[in-house]
């Protein structure tokens, strides 16, 4: 019931233990945006597939785009009934929290249709550090138009000492952030010094998310 659709390939940071960051050639690459044909061929077939119920919108970081640009596709996805749930994924409330102003605020408000079509955005903030009181005022304002926000984690050496990812958790919940997904990197190359043994995430879910 749930479908991925990318139709941008770059973000305004490239995160090393990203399971994606080897399709990415540069930060804001010009020849990023997908095809056109593509995008169609993308939006066709969620069209013709009644079943699909939820689409996420992923990338690269589909909110670097310009307004207008998402809001066509975002529109696009919205005309189809089926649709009942639009998730964008976006590390843009920590790296570019500017971004998210009043002409994005306004498309969210006109995306975001309950109880015809929810939307919700997907954080990734990856440490407490990463909170910033830009981060906070931009989640605030997303909130304020009745939009949930939920967070992803990757679980890495660099945020896995004992109880970061608490302090993360508890952080978000302050901000009004979910925390949602954890996720451990994914075994490439690249991420051999980010990657954490499964002993330690079971070790932090055991004895380490129960005290939230």
């Amino acid at each position: 019931m749930i479908a991925i659709f990318k139709p941008y390939n770059t973000c305004a940071q490239i995160c090393v233990y990203c399971q994606r960051n080897w399709e990415i050639d540069g930060v804001l690459s010009p020849d990023a945006m997908a095809p056109e044909d593509k995008v169609e061929a993308a939006l066709s077939w969620f069209q013709e597939h009644p079943m699909v119920s939820e689409v996420l919108v992923t990338g690269g970081d589909p909110a670097i785009l310009s307004t207008g640009h998402l809001r066509k596709l975002l529109l696009r996805l919205g005309e189809m009934k089926h649709v009942r749930r639009i998730r964008l994924g976006t590390r843009v409330p920590v790296v570019l929290p500017m971004r998210m102003d009043q002409r994005f605020l306004d498309l969210l408000s006109e995306i975001h249709d309950p109880p015809n079509r929810e939307f919700a955005l997907i954080s990734h903030f990856e440490h407490p550090y990463e909170i910033t009181p830009e981060s906070a005022q931009c989640i605030r304002s997303v909130r304020s138009i009745g939009i949930s926000v939920y967070n992803q984690q990757v679980f890495t050496m660099e945020n896995c000492r004992r109880f970061e990812t608490v302090a993360l958790r508890l952080e978000l919940k302050r901000i009004g952030v979910d925390p949602y997904y954890t996720f451990n990197a994914k075994g490439k190359e690249e991420t051999s010094s980010y990657r954490v043994p499964i002993s330690r995430l079971l070790q932090e879910r055991k004895e380490e998310a129960r005290l939230l």
